[in-house]
């Protein structure tokens, strides 16, 4: 006679139904964990730093390129204190490259990079890549434009606010961007860096107000890097402590305190990514707490 549980259920037929729930349980956490990378962009669990280094590409004329390996130097062995990967860009700092930028999981850009100034209220960011015609039809001329560098003959694509909202794929999370082109935050042209923070989720923009030379804004920005990094001093402390160079100052967008009190964290310290690991923990939490075994 077999034993029997409550309401006149046996044992065996409680075991069996306890492993249908554990098999179902199952089932739906592996359904819930495809379903999460399927319909949500998940990011590289690395954190990293880029230097995209325009100026120095060898894809420039003369008149236009600026090479100063000694600051690229400086600028990674200072990342590298931060981060354990740090991805360098010259000659592939192209459109198609530009438009992967949010989905890489860059804590740090250092954007070394000419720039053009549109009546639209923003500055161009030039590629590496000069104008052929026909080429990136794809996007409309809201979304690309073609940079015209004082002094150089040859023109080349530049991305605007509209390619950085529409064009970008992904989504920047707590990113500094250090901006190395004149008039980042210039209050006339100042929708590039709003772009960037309000609609792809930057944390903050840090460019000029006005025209750099290049020489100042190199020795700037390292010190800048010195400042952030080597003596860990917050967003607001390091920009402040760059000199004015000429009418030019070296400004941060936005200004809000959690911006200002920012510090650099040590991402060497961890490699994975709190986001994805906050996700999948709300779904186990949520299949947990809905299946009884």
């Amino acid at each position: 006679m077999k034993a029997k549980g409550k309401k006149g259920e046996t044992k065996e037929f409680v075991y069996n139904k306890r492993v249908i729930y554990v098999g179902a349980a199952i089932i739906i956490l592996i359904l819930a964990i495809v379903l999460f990378f399927m319909f949500y962009p998940t990011q590289p669990s690395e954190p990293k730093a880029a230097i995209i280094d325009q100026l120095s590409s060898s894809q420039l004329s003369n008149a236009s390129r600026w090479v100063n390996e000694t600051f690229v130097e400086n600028a990674k062995a200072l990342l590298y204190q931060r981060f354990s990967k740090v991805d360098y860009y010259s000659d592939n700092a192209t459109v198609e490259q530009y438009s992967k930028l949010a989905s890489l999981n860059y804590k740090l850009i250092i954007w070394r990079a000419h720039s053009a100034l549109d009546p639209q209220n923003y500055v161009a960011i030039c590629s590496s890549e000069k104008y052929v015609p026909g080429k990136y039809e794809q996007y409309s001329s809201e979304q690309l434009k073609l940079c015209n560098i004082t002094g150089d003959p040859v023109l080349y694509f530049a991305i605007t606010p509209k390619f950085v909202e529409e064009c970008m794929s992904g989504r920047f999370e707590d990113t500094i961007i250090v901006f190395m082109s004149c008039n980042g935050l210039n209050p006339n042209y100042i929708k590039t860096a709003e772009t960037f923070v309000n609609n792809k989720g930057v944390k903050v923009f840090i460019g000029w107000n006005g025209w750099i030379e290049k020489p100042d804004n190199d020795n700037a920005i390292s010190l800048l890097l010195k400042y952030l990094i080597e003596d860990n001093r917050t967003i607001s402390e390091a920009v402040e402590r760059i000199p004015q160079y000429g009418l030019s100052k070296l400004d941060y967008y936005p200004h809000t305190t959690d911006v200002a009190n920012y510090h650099i964290p040590n991402y060497k310290q961890s490699n994975v990514s709190s986001g994805m690991m906050f996700s999948s923990a709300i779904i186990l939490r949520k299949i947990k707490g809905n299946t009884k075994f």
